[in-house]
């Protein structure tokens, strides 16, 4: 997969590159910087912990720095998701506790379909 590949699959999944790449005012190359460490980036471990425990700080910062690095990189099903988490959390606390897991399992979902997605670029282009 290229350059031009990856940016078509992930248009797929709803990352809006062109919105993206105007962020990085046009810099391809620092915009892959950090698209290549999104897969570390997309990890769910302090979210979920927080939501397990009920670790109202823990789960904020976790979903509001998803929010915020989904929003930067125009990665729009993942923004939706930690948004509409931010606003069931903000509104209710833990109280609906079985919504904010199937908005957490969504948005670990749409996060997964963009890692892989990323994994394989970098695998074929010999960049692990």
């Amino acid at each position: 997969m290229n350059q031009q590949e990856l940016f078509a699959q992930l248009n797929r999944l709803g990352v809006h590159t062109e919105e993206a790449l105007g962020r990085f005012m046009g810099n391809e190359a620092l915009f892959l910087s950090f698209v290549r460490q999104l897969p570390e980036k997309l990890d769910f471990t302090r979210i979920r912990q927080g939501l397990e425990t009920e670790d109202g700080d823990l789960f904020y910062m976790g979903v509001h720095n998803l929010k915020g690095l989904s929003g930067n990189l125009s990665i729009e099903p993942i923004h939706d998701c930690a948004r509409a988490i931010l606003v069931e959390f903000r509104s209710s606390g833990f109280k609906h506790k079985k919504k904010l897991l199937s908005l957490v399992a969504e948005a670990e979902h749409e996060s997964k379909a963009v890692a892989a997605t990323i994994q394989q670029y970098l695998s074929e282009e010999g960049n692990p």
